[in-house]
């Protein structure tokens, strides 16, 4: 992988009408995000190379899915920098004939789960890092493309509440693989319901746990949870509910 992408870098550069670009989506706040990355006029194309980025505060990565040309995840993608928000993809045509995508042509899906369960806003869209743009084409001349960045806009419609993310109850590390610590900062003590639930709301573990005013850290492990994937975290006292979304992701590197 290392040696074709520095020939893609060493070769002439040319403009060329070809476009990759990140398709907008619009979901519900706190639904799972799976969005498409495109492009146009790569039918003489026979090797790419890019990088995708996100706000990692935002976004938590979960995978990919629909890699072209049945591809997967460890064979086309550079994942040394998921933990920054970025990511690369690779592709390079043996037969160095050309591609012949229609335009339009769905690359691959990036899946994330996103950290709140309120209302955002966010960029996905192309940088230089892990991986440095280059295209070239089956008469070996590098191409000069448009890359184009796609909104994500998560909604909150009327009839669903968003949770209040109350500085005193935090979450950390999230995502998680192995465990996640929960911070409590409260002025009161006593027992309270420490809860995990799916994000219908279902409850799938509680426990009691014994507060006491000032910073107090409880601890779940990746052994409570199901499955990796997006749940709330809720903390009941008797005179309030917290909560927090979190999500457990497989070791992907």
């Amino acid at each position: 992988m290392g040696i074709v992408a520095l020939l893609l870098a060493l070769l002439p550069l040319r403009a060329q009408e070809t476009t990759f670009f990140v398709e907008d989506l619009m979901v519900t706040a706190g639904d799972d995000i799976s969005v498409n990355v495109r492009a146009v006029n790569i039918s003489d194309v026979v090797g790419v190379q890019l990088s995708i980025y996100w706000d990692e505060s935002m976004l938590a990565f979960t995978g990919v899915s629909n890699v072209v040309f049945d591809g997967s995840l460890a064979e086309n993608f550079n994942q040394t920098q998921l933990d920054s928000g970025r990511i690369g993809f690779l592709l390079v045509d043996p037969s160095l004939e050309g591609f012949d995508l229609p335009d339009s042509t769905i690359l691959f899906t990036l899946e994330f789960s996103p950290l709140s369960m309120n209302p955002l806003t966010t960029e996905i869209g192309f940088g230089d890092l892990p991986l440095r743009f280059s295209a070239q084409n089956n008469v070996n001349v590098r191409l000069a493309c448009q890359q184009m960045p796609g909104i994500v806009t998560c909604e909150s419609p009327n009839s669903v509440p968003s949770f209040s993310e109350d500085p005193r109850f935090q979450v950390a590390p999230n995502p998680f693989r192995e465990f996640v610590r929960i911070t409590t900062r409260l002025d009161y003590g006593g027992k309270a319901s420490l809860e995990l639930l799916d994000l219908k709301g279902r409850l799938i573990k509680q426990r009691v746990v014994n507060l006491t005013p000032g910073e107090q850290t409880n601890q779940l492990s990746a052994a409570d949870f199901p499955a990796t994937g997006a749940y709330i975290i809720r903390l009941v006292t008797d005179r309030e509910r917290l909560h927090r979304k979190v999500v457990l992701t497989s070791n992907i590197r």
